[in-house]
């Protein structure tokens, strides 16, 4: 005999499911309501950053009781990174020790000095301390020079164009540099050669920053250094600039980065994320007016000034020719700003439109090689670059460079 489970007050599994769906939307819903309300500034300042207007949460950012979600986030962030970078410090130290009980403090220290470091892809959270750069001037290759890209008159040793250096040579500063304020020793710039070039040894360090531009190019760098024993930090990051410091502030990041890493030579290269307006105060201020070349002009000249400071110099790569006209026109003005910044003799702007095109005023996606060949240098979406591409802006970076000869080892 058939009885109808009914009757017995059960009920199908099809029901069972369907009156439990409320409640586990409503959980879905409170939880995502709760990140959202505790991340909404991150969101806001990724809406301008990529969509260049207001996400409409404004109004609501100004009130306490919704900025209170974003404080307790940045709370609970700062409360689990500083124990996360204590036990990393600890492990290292108790390797260092194993090491040092195992093989002696002679060996681990003469291994330390001779092998070489690994490429670092770091972000601020994972760089440890550095000794300073001991510099040693090493003889350099004389390269022909250029002029730059922007047609603005700037000083003839910091502007440089694809094909070269310097054109004459620039006055080296460091004699008479300060102690530096995070050690006893004295630090220096990196020693100029005789074309200009910057003469590097096995203890200087190069910081890579920018946007994705730069993310392209600084696997290719960073293994190109290696190779000369110089360690390189790629700390470059996407979507970044220096329109939207809310977003992604540079100027403090690389503020950061400098004196702990002990960074000898700082590789600048962004503006495809910089040609739109900017929000000043709640109110967006024109892309080129003159309050807005004005600001940017001061954030340019921030990440110079610190790193003069710290006995830094820094080569400056400009934007190239972009694909869509709006940010090609854009990125126009940020080389002019960029060049005009580079005059004291210390850092350099380089420019990137005559490597990577055969005229410098065009966009091209194919370049013409010297044996007559066409190769493909720009992606589809005409900001960023092929795997030509990238070795093609590597190889005008180490232009700028005498590298150390590797000593063979014994």
């Amino acid at each position: 005999m058939l009885v109808n489970n009914m009757y017995f007050g059960e009920r199908s599994e099809e029901e069972t499911s369907y009156r439990g769906l409320p409640g586990t939307l409503a959980v879905l819903a409170a939880t995502v309501g709760l990140v959202f309300w505790c991340r909404a500034d991150a969101f806001h300042d990724y809406w301008q950053q990529t969509r260049h207007q207001d996400s409409g949460l404004s109004a609501l950012n100004a009130q306490s009781w919704w900025a209170s979600g974003a404080k307790l986030s940045h709370t609970l962030e700062q409360a689990l990174t500083v124990p996360a970078e204590w036990q990393a410090e600890t492990r290292e130290r108790m390797v260092t020790a194993v090491n040092v009980l195992m093989l002696g403090k002679e060996e681990v220290l003469a291994g330390e000095k001779t092998a070489p470091e690994p490429v670092a892809v770091v972000t601020a959270s994972q760089l440890k301390l550095h000794s300073d750069a001991i510099h040693a001037p090493k003889p350099a290759r004389t390269n022909k020079a250029a002029a730059g890209d922007t047609g603005q008159k700037v000083s003839a040793p910091e502007v440089v164009a694809a094909s070269g250096v310097a054109s004459t040579p620039v006055a080296d500063s460091s004699a008479s540099q300060p102690a530096s304020s995070e050690s006893n020793e004295v630090r220096h710039f990196v020693k100029l050669g005789p074309d200009g070039r910057l003469v590097l040894n096995e203890n200087d360090r190069v910081l890579l920053v920018g946007d994705s531009m730069m993310q392209g190019v600084a696997p290719h760098l960073a293994k190109a250094l290696q190779k000369a024993h110089v360690k390189a930090i790629d700390a470059s990051k996407q979507s970044t600039g220096l329109t939207y410091p809310t977003y992604f502030d540079w100027p403090e990041k690389i503020r950061e980065l400098i004196p702990k890493e002990k960074i000898s030579v700082l590789v600048v290269m962004m503006g495809a994320n910089d040609t739109w307006d900017m929000v000043l105060a709640g109110k967006y201020e024109r892309f080129g007016s003159e309050r807005w070349r004005s600001i940017y002009a001061q954030r340019v000249a921030s990440i110079l000034q610190f790193a003069h400071s710290q006995h830094v110099r820094v080569i400056w790569l400009g934007a190239p020719n972009m694909g869509k006209e709006k940010v090609n026109n854009g990125v126009r003005l940020l080389n002019q700003l960029y060049a005009s910044a580079m005059t004291d003799g210390i850092s350099r702007f380089v420019s990137t439109r005559e490597a990577l095109s055969d005229n410098a005023d065009v966009y091209q996606r194919y370049i013409t090689k010297e044996d007559g060949t066409s190769v493909v240098v720009r992606s589809e979406d005409g900001v960023h670059f092929t795997r030509d591409g990238h070795k093609i802006l590597t190889q005008l970076v180490l232009k700028q460079l005498v590298l150390p000869t590797p000593q063979p080892q014994s």
